[in-house]
């Protein structure tokens, strides 16, 4: 099964580890947030799906991270 994460963009479910949501703290914009969310991982792994605002992050096997504009509770609805 696949999950369009926006864009056009499509992975498969079994890739997927966790999805979690983004939520956007006070005087900050989303890109900066979330390049921040996981400094330790390379820059080759994170995707960004459109140029933002990015509402949810969806960690895959292999330690891809693919930031997402659509909100998480979609995300899980299509997976199911």
């Amino acid at each position: 099964m696949s999950l369009h994460l926006g864009n056009d963009f499509i992975i498969t479910t079994k890739q997927i580890i966790c999805i979690l949501t983004l939520k956007k703290p006070k005087n900050e914009k989303y890109n900066l947030f979330a390049e921040k969310l996981l400094p330790g991982q390379d820059l080759d792994r994170k995707r960004k799906i459109g140029s933002g605002p990015f509402r949810s992050v969806v960690l895959c096997e292999k330690g891809t991270i693919y930031f997402s504009p659509i909100n998480t509770p979609t995300l899980i609805k299509r997976v199911k």
